[in-house]
């Protein structure tokens, strides 16, 4: 029985780990309204008892999906922008360094699907559907502390825009790396062929100086 495997700590583990990618699989097939309790446990084969033991209630189970998904990536854009204030210190970190190190690990992880298929893409798509409070509490719990180091260092960098440009050119950054991965096959479409959104190193490029030519406009 389910019930059993839970209370053996390998096991259990494993338990967690094929109910998170079964929630994880539906979400980024049908989203949060699909991704109820009932259809977890007949997706990864388990009984609503492990479910609950293991995560408790379904937006738990949500907020672990996107933990395991950007808790690395947001670690990474951290390690990333600590390396480069080290290196400038005292002076400001330039706007490419830090656009580097918000974009690289997004598009790093984005090449690298889950364990189960699903791609760091699929997810982001689904979630910009989701309604504006479920979306504004992820914000607030996995990027607001994130996007305060940003804002941050990117006050240093731009000392001479005011701190409403600011917050506008950072949300249009942002919009604008999450738009562009979650859509880079209409590269293809746009160009004529010539242009391939499997080259995401030149993608990342070109985004980067998109991104800080727009900051420092003005």
């Amino acid at each position: 029985m389910p019930q059993s495997k839970i209370t053996k700590s390998p096991t259990a583990e494993q338990t967690a780990v094929r109910i998170l990618h079964a929630a994880e699989r539906i979400f980024a097939r049908g989203g949060y309204r699909a991704m109820t309790l009932r259809e977890v446990t007949r997706e990864a084969k388990v009984n609503l008892a492990a479910v609950n033991y293991h995560f408790g209630s379904k937006s738990n189970l949500m907020r672990a999906i996107i933990r395991e998904r950007f808790e690395p990536i947001n670690v990474a854009r951290l390690r990333l922008l600590d390396a480069s204030i080290a290196a400038h210190s005292p002076d400001p970190v330039p706007l490419p360094e830090i656009f580097n190190a918000l974009l690289r690990p997004m598009f790093l992880s984005s090449k690298n699907p889950s364990p189960e298929g699903t791609t760091l893409t699929q997810i982001i798509g689904r979630a910009l559907a989701e309604p504006a409070d479920l979306l504004r509490n992820l914000h607030r719990e996995f990027f607001e502390e994130l996007s305060c180091r940003f804002m941050s260092e990117l006050r240093r960098s731009c000392p001479s825009l005011d701190e409403t440009t600011l917050q506008y050119r950072f949300f249009l950054s942002i919009n604008t790396m999450i738009g562009t991965l979650i859509d880079q096959v209409c590269l293809e479409a746009i160009s004529g062929g010539k242009l391939n959104h499997s080259e995401s190193d030149r993608i990342l490029r070109e985004l980067t100086d998109f991104t800080v030519a727009g900051f420092q406009q003005g």
